[in-house]
């Protein structure tokens, strides 16, 4: 048996929200921060379809409130994703962080359509519509490309 090496594309990025332009958004008045933009980074360029998958997540937060993170201004494939919370940025991980970090989460995938990536922004609200106030998240993400062997045509 033989196997052929198909050489991928993959880019490993960590943001951390103490790095970004913090602002209210949709948070509720008085719980701090909810949507963090990061542009203060090489262009990423997407050049095939990708999985964006969610690889480490850690956080100072001790509650126990369940924290969505969303992403917003990086393209997507919607016809392979479904959200329904009747928002339109796709969810790319949920978690209660009671003090703890989280790796290898959940094998979800957010399939990427080709594209230059030049800002990535991160909305992070709990169940309640909580920011994330003065705590400090830090999450690892990977862009991989899909082998074309299962890729559809």
């Amino acid at each position: 048996m033989s196997y052929l090496y198909q050489k991928k594309s993959y880019k490993k990025i960590i943001l951390n929200t103490e790095d970004a332009l913090a602002s209210v958004g949709k948070a509720t008045s008085g719980t701090g921060n909810s949507e963090f933009s990061f542009t203060k980074f090489n262009t990423i360029s997407v050049k095939e379809p990708s999985y964006l998958k969610v690889d480490g997540i850690s956080a100072d937060i001790t509650t126990d409130a369940v924290w969505s993170v969303k992403l917003d201004k990086v393209n997507y494939n919607k016809a392979s994703y479904y959200n329904s919370d009747l928002n339109g940025l796709p969810t790319i991980i949920t978690r209660s962080f009671n003090g703890k970090s989280s790796l290898n989460l959940d094998g979800v995938a957010l399939e990427l359509t080709p594209q230059e990536i030049n800002e990535v922004k991160l909305i992070i609200l709990d169940e309640s519509g909580n920011g994330i106030d003065s705590a400090k998240i830090s999450l690892q993400i990977c862009i991989e490309e899909i082998p074309r062997d299962i890729m559809p045509n």
